[in-house]
């Protein structure tokens, strides 16, 4: 549900001092409660005027149902925290849907020339792309109580009480990072931008007096300090066509108990922000665009999600131990679970920085691993002195892998299954031979020989510059590549293939320029990949997940058939039909009925026969049906020029933001607080620059006298310069 402005009713803003110790935890444990206290008489009042007001008008003006009462705060601006009031949706939401949710599909009147011949197939209009920030202010005085009363709730020997290391606090300070990402991002991507979302805490309205009662359905809702509660419309916040909407946590958690300050809680709960667009871009408070932007950089219907992928930094598959910690933990248990479910291997680690996620497509990874996504919502805290276990997933890198792994299935299951394999799933001699021979080797062997091949991919034009450039702009992106470069596609096979398990400079190339001695090469040993099974369904698993080097190459023989375009190597024929032993229902009826194979956690679970995964159906083109499943999962990975930096100390600060300025190329920029020492001064610093470097206020900001006057636009933003020594 989109949030309307009727959802909420402006409160009250807060100073507040964080508690040092237990004195000054009391004490400021009763200011506070004694600040809530008047702030709650105030809201008493507003909602007895609003309901007074609304009875007294009644009769004279039925519009007054979307009365709205605004706080004049702006009074006051210096003052860091303010509130929304919003209502839970009631009954809350409990569980995910169990339907698959459709993608933007491709135009059914090009898509079987797009899989055999390569064409060009595309929406006929770009869409626009939603954003979403996740972002606390870690200074509040209500998240900070609240922190408190969570971290007493657990006993000393608890595995998920938070850690007491220094590293927590910096998870939690505000330099102003959202404020100017979101202007980072209205000035280098406006014209692709749909709507804003900014997902962020909610609070219990604190009980003050046993006379003083609100319903359990009220929370108080975080709000950045300097966004203008006055200007909030019907559709949100508006700068031009761009509009800013607020989302709280209990508004999308699946279960959801109380306050929680888990970053990793919070991203496997964002499939469940509701009328966010198909594909949108997730942001952290600390990432920024810091040149002009193309959609291509991100998602397109020609070439689908942009996925950004170190190729020799790789995430290894084994369970993490209780000694890993941070980061690496959450992407270890993740890449377990990918593990369990495509094969066991070392995945590559996702780019720190601007993400493109599907919703659909986050969902399914949802479904897949529901209790894994519940127990991560049910945490509090990311950093915890234990650790649990199992520990938290890591959502971005499931999705990301997710969409990777899903591509490699679908192609090995539509050439083992759907196509070879017999409609009833039979695995004969006469399905080995047409497979083994489809894939370049010879059956008849001499005797005390082995059936094995050596497979050297071929060269691809899927990629090739004007290719691209060409595609792109037919399918409606006039922007172009930008300052992204694609270097591996979902229609060139598996991206995974050449890694291995300390990865690679770079992921596997195949375009006409690469010189034969360098394309990928590999084996395939009949006896290990084929032999022993009597269904289809059954050497699928084995090509696909039990030996996963046999499926990898078996993808670079059919690629390299398909010739340099396209991929009709793994296509069933057209006229290939399956007809429904039971069938009553029309094909593609229901939403239940998208193409998509088994969602079982681990791949031995699965049924992976025709049948049982085109059962929906009366009577089906299988090769229509595979079609539909292969374009599900089209990606492409990318390079963007991009810069990651730290802010340590003051003077290191100075050093990192004039070398920031310098670089003209970097498009991606992330700039994470890790500091030591003079935080202080870290944070002049660094709002200074942030000021400097994007000037122009949204609309829905609050006006301030300290807002650096823009230049005019010929003029770039200077660095700042650093203070002297003395």
């Amino acid at each position: 549900m989109r949030i309307r402005s009727s959802n909420y009713i402006p409160l009250v803003q807060y100073p507040f001092t964080s508690p040092r110790n237990a004195v000054t935890e009391l004490t400021t444990t009763f200011c506070l409660r004694r600040r809530v206290l008047y702030a709650a008489l105030f809201t008493t009042s507003v909602f007895t005027l609003f309901y007074l007001l609304k009875y007294s008008f009644r009769d004279i003006d039925g519009d007054l149902e979307d009365l709205e009462l605004i706080f004049p705060i702006d009074a006051i601006p210096s003052l860091p925290t303010s509130y929304l009031p919003f209502r839970v949706p009631s009954p809350p939401p409990t569980s995910q849907s169990t339907l698959v949710k459709p993608v933007l599909d491709l135009p059914a009147t090009c898509l079987d020339a797009y899989y055999v011949h390569g064409d060009a197939c595309s929406s006929p209009l770009p869409p626009k792309l939603d954003l979403l920030w996740t972002w606390v202010n870690g200074s509040d005085p209500l998240e900070q109580q609240a922190k408190m009363d969570v971290q007493a709730s657990y006993g000393p020997t608890n595995p998920w009480r938070p850690a007491t290391s220094s590293t927590q606090a910096r998870l939690y300070r505000d330099h102003d990072e959202l404020r100017h990402s979101m202007r980072s991002v209205l000035a280098n991507f406006r014209d692709y931008a749909g709507h804003f979302f900014l997902l962020t805490s909610d609070f219990p309205i604190p009980a003050t007096t046993p006379n003083l009662a609100f319903s359990a359905s009220w929370r108080l809702g975080q709000v950045p300090q300097w966004l203008d509660l006055s200007k909030q419309t019907t559709e949100g916040w508006l700068d031009g066509d761009v509009s800013l909407q607020l989302v709280h946590h209990a508004e999308i958690f699946r279960p959801y108990d109380r306050t929680n300050f888990n970053s990793l809680a919070i991203e496997s709960q964002l499939g469940h922000v509701g009328a966010i667009s198909d594909n949108f871009i997730y942001m952290n408070d600390d990432l920024y665009l810091a040149r002009p932007m193309s959609p291509a950089s991100f998602y397109t219907s020609a070439y689908g999600i942009v996925l950004h992928l170190q190729s020799d930094l790789l995430v290894s598959p084994v369970k993490p131990t209780a000694r890993m910690q941070g980061e690496w933990r959450s992407m270890g248990e993740s890449n377990y679970l990918l593990s369990e479910r495509f094969g066991r291997r070392h995945r590559p680690y996702v780019v720190h920085e601007a993400k493109t996620v599907s919703s659909a497509l986050l969902a399914e990874v949802e479904q897949m691993w529901p209790d894994a996504f519940s127990r991560a919502a049910s945490h509090a805290f990311r950093e915890t002195a234990g650790p649990g276990s199992p520990g938290d997933i890591n959502t971005l890198f499931l999705h990301t892998h997710f969409v990777v792994e899903r591509a490699r299935e679908a192609l090995l299951w539509t050439w083992a299954v759907a196509r070879v394999g017999g409609l009833n799933d039979e695995w004969r001699e006469a399905e080995a031979r047409r497979a083994w021979e489809e894939l370049g080797g010879t059956w008849e062997v001499a005797e005390g020989k082995k059936r094995e091949l050596n497979v050297q991919a071929g060269r691809r034009e899927t990629l090739e510059t004007e290719r691209i450039n060409a595609t792109l702009i037919q399918s409606g992106v006039k922007d172009g590549l930008g300052k992204t470069t694609y270097v591996f596609s979902s229609m060139d096979g598996f991206a995974y293939a050449t890694l291995g398990v300390i990865g690679q400079p770079k992921f596997p190339a195949f375009t006409p320029d690469i010189p034969e001695r360098n394309l990928p090469r590999c084996f395939i040993s009949y006896d290990e990949c084929f032999a022993g099974h009597s269904k289809a369904s059954d050497v699928f698993k084995n090509v696909a997940f039990g030996n996963p080097k046999c499926g990898d190459c078996v993808i670079s023989a059919l690629v390299r058939s398909s010739g340099p375009l396209g991929l009709s190597a793994f296509l069933p024929p057209p006229d290939r039909m399956l007809s429904s032993i039971a069938g009553k229902v029309p094909f593609l009826s229901t939403p239940g009925e998208i193409p998509h194979l088994p969602l079982a956690g681990k791949w031995e679970d699965g049924d992976f026969s025709l049948r049982a995964v085109m059962s929906a159906a009366r009577f089906q083109m299988v090769r229509t049906w595979a079609l539909q499943l292969l374009q599900r999962y089209r990606y492409v990975i990318g390079t963007t020029p991009s810069m990651f930096e730290r802010l340590t100390s003051p003077k290191q600060a100075w050093s990192v933001l004039n070398r920031i300025e310098k670089n003209k190329d970097a498009a991606f920029l992330c700039i994470n607080d890790d500091v030591v020492n003079g935080d202080a001064e870290v944070a002049t610093a660094f709002r200074t620059w942030q000021g400097q470097r994007w000037r122009v206020p949204a609309t829905w900001e609050k006006p301030t006298e300290l807002e650096p006057v823009p230049p005019p636009p010929e003029a770039p933003p200077q660095p700042p310069t650093q203070p002297s020594s003395s």
